[in-house]
């Protein structure tokens, strides 16, 4: 078998920091496609891998929200030498239960992931692969259903951001919150996500937009593209906080992108009967959420969500156009940008939470 040497960030042990060196990978089959790497965002669910919050195979590559230009293209795959696309780490089988029921992100086929054991070699020897992924290369070689083409006005980094966190708060508003116009928003948690999700409430006519978060920058962010109240949770309550700026009525929807049990309670907690709290954010795994029995009365209801319930090769097209016509903004949100040999710096900046999005560029 040919294999191809390339360029990545190593990740060999949780809690440590990874190593840029050369690593394998074989060609593609059919159905998949290789990739030249050009942006790469640093998720906030790689930062939880990175340090070993959820347990995943090591030796691994990182990272999973991309851009880049095919290079190589596997039979049956609809793509050409020189597309430009993103990748969404969201690969449906399109034929099981879910898939035909539009909740592609519950896909129950497994064999994309018996696919992700043998792509990858160091020192000629498999490795797993990284939500079918494994962006912190040079090249990255996916299934097909993950890769969805871009236009040449969408930058690599905005395409990037589409591949995960702004189609993940996009999403969650229009697909899993179901927001109306004329209705209220609450976000709580101003990253990536959460900037997408300000963003779609903006879009589906939402008449008040309130943001949480505790640095300064974000709030800025959020106010603009979208949110027109701001919180500061570290010097006001939350609760008591967006219940003012709501009039005493709470939200209609609120979206927790941050990951903490006691904000996911105070999500629910800042609903108007009949109002839907749904989480995004990636809970630690043995952590439980307190849910008052008295305000479950009045029609509040609170839900999990995984990457908002995205429709990717549906959705994510309509946001590139969203994006394309500067009704969806994306660039700015790419405030920082190193190339590979500086990943672990990258890491670090996502960490400290500076600026909002850190891009690894090739």
């Amino acid at each position: 078998m040919a294999l191809i040497t390339m360029r990545a960030a190593v990740l060999h042990e949780p809690g440590k920091p990874m190593t840029v060196r050369e690593v394998q990978l074989r060609e593609p089959n059919h159905g998949e496609v290789l990739i030249r790497t050009a942006s790469v965002g640093v998720c906030g669910t790689d930062l939880h891998f990175a340090r070993g919050l959820f347990p995943y195979p090591t030796p691994t590559i990182l990272g999973h929200e991309a851009s880049g230009v095919v290079e190589q293209v596997g039979t049956g795959a609809p793509f050409r030498i020189g597309d430009r696309v993103l990748v969404c780490d969201q690969m449906p089988c399109g034929r099981c239960g879910p898939c035909l029921a539009g909740r592609m992100v519950y896909c129950t086929d497994t064999t994309a992931k018996q696919r992700q054991r043998s792509r990858l070699f160091l020192d000629r020897e498999p490795f797993r692969q990284y939500l079918g992924v494994s962006a912190l290369a040079e090249l990255m070689l996916v299934d097909a259903a993950g890769v969805i083409p871009i236009p040449a006005e969408l930058s690599f980094d905005a395409a990037a951001l589409l591949g995960c966190c702004l189609t993940t708060g996009a999403a969650t508003v229009f697909n899993t919150a179901a927001l109306r116009p004329g209705q209220s928003a609450l976000v709580i948690g101003c990253g990536g996500v959460g900037l997408g999700a300000v963003q779609a409430a903006r879009i589906a006519g939402a008449t008040r937009v309130i943001a949480a978060d505790p640095e300064p920058h974000r709030r800025t962010a959020a106010t603009s593209v979208g949110a027109t109240h701001t919180i500061d949770p570290t010097e006001r309550d939350l609760v008591e906080a967006v219940l003012a700026a709501s009039d005493g009525h709470g939200v209609d929807i609120a979206v927790e992108a941050v990951g903490e049990p006691a904000l996911a309670e105070a999500a629910f907690a800042c609903l108007a009967p009949g109002g839907r709290a749904v989480i995004v954010g990636m809970m630690p795994p043995d952590s439980s959420i307190r849910v008052p029995s008295a305000l479950l009365r009045r029609g509040r209801a609170i839900a999990g969500s995984v990457m908002g319930e995205v429709r990717s090769l549906h959705d994510i097209p309509t946001y590139v156009r969203m994006a394309t016509i500067g009704l969806l903004h994306a660039d700015t949100l790419a405030t920082t940008h190193r190339p590979l040999d500086e990943v672990n710096a990258a890491f670090d900046d996502a960490a400290t939470r500076r600026g909002v999005r850190t891009m690894i560029t090739f």
